[in-house]
């Protein structure tokens, strides 16, 4: 017995190599997201964000893929994103990354093996502006002494 056929789906495809405008419509989260292990090593569940874009000229939301939930400096949410859309961006920064819902933006797609993903993306206009706290910058106000 053969399964029964299914509809093929069709992704609406983005232009490749321009730029696009948009705007980043939602963060969005998944505290125990299963990353599948690459060349050999295990499967690991952790937090994970993407971004979901509304572009101009799209019908349907296009999504960065799922990234894992770290700010450091190695980290594709940080040198992909956050350190291209947040104004004085630096590794392991204390940042509420819903800052960035509504953000207009420009992104340029690529394509590979049928996925589409984002090459580059910069903000259309000012960057967020964010207060960045690292153990480098920021030092503890004394607590003033009651008289």
């Amino acid at each position: 017995m053969r399964p029964p056929k299914r509809d093929k789906l069709d992704y609406e495809k983005v232009e490749t190599g321009v730029m696009i405008p948009g705007i980043i419509e939602k963060v969005e989260y998944d505290q125990e997201h299963n990353f599948k292990g690459f060349q050999g090593k295990e499967d690991t569940v952790q937090p994970a964000v993407r971004l979901k874009f509304k572009l101009e000229g799209s019908q349907y939301a296009h999504y960065s893929r799922w990234m894992k939930f770290t700010l450091g400096e190695k980290s594709n949410l940080y040198k992909k994103y956050v350190s291209k859309l947040v104004a004085g961006a630096v590794p392991d920064m204390d940042i509420d990354l819903d800052a960035l819902n509504g953000m207009k933006i420009k992104t340029v797609w690529s394509e590979e093996n049928g996925f589409q993903n984002i090459d580059a993306i910069y903000p259309d206009g000012a960057k967020v502006n964010a207060d960045a706290f690292t153990p480098e910058n920021h030092e503890e106000e004394p607590i003033p002494e009651e008289q």
